[in-house]
């Protein structure tokens, strides 16, 4: 989770960011998302704000409804190849970016 946290501190540095962690379950109806320490609910708020647009690709991806309504953080995915890929398209990765996080076993 390295590259992660290298990458999302990039996203916005105005937020230290000392570890990102992915969380969610594997199980049928679990849903994926990143969460940031230490400030997980400030960080999310600065991204939002740095990045209008998350909702719109993260429909795309689909997010799951809940969790792109105002007051959520960080938008929860069912699959986790879909959390990469929204993360990867929201913040333009380049295409070894997107490729060094496919291969990372998150």
């Amino acid at each position: 989770m390295q590259f992660v946290t290298h990458v999302l501190s990039r996203a916005v540095p105005l937020v230290h960011v000392d570890l990102v962690k992915l969380v969610g379950q594997g199980r049928a109806g679990g849903y994926y998302w990143f969460w940031v320490v230490p400030h997980h609910d400030v960080y999310w708020m600065q991204f939002k704000k740095r990045y209008p647009y998350y909702d719109q690709v993260a429909r795309f991806y689909g997010a799951a409804k809940h969790s792109l309504t105002p007051g959520w953080r960080c938008p929860e995915f069912p699959t986790k190849v879909g959390l990469v890929n929204w993360l990867a398209d929201v913040l333009n990765l380049s295409c070894g970016e997107r490729n060094l996080l496919r291969l990372l076993k998150l």
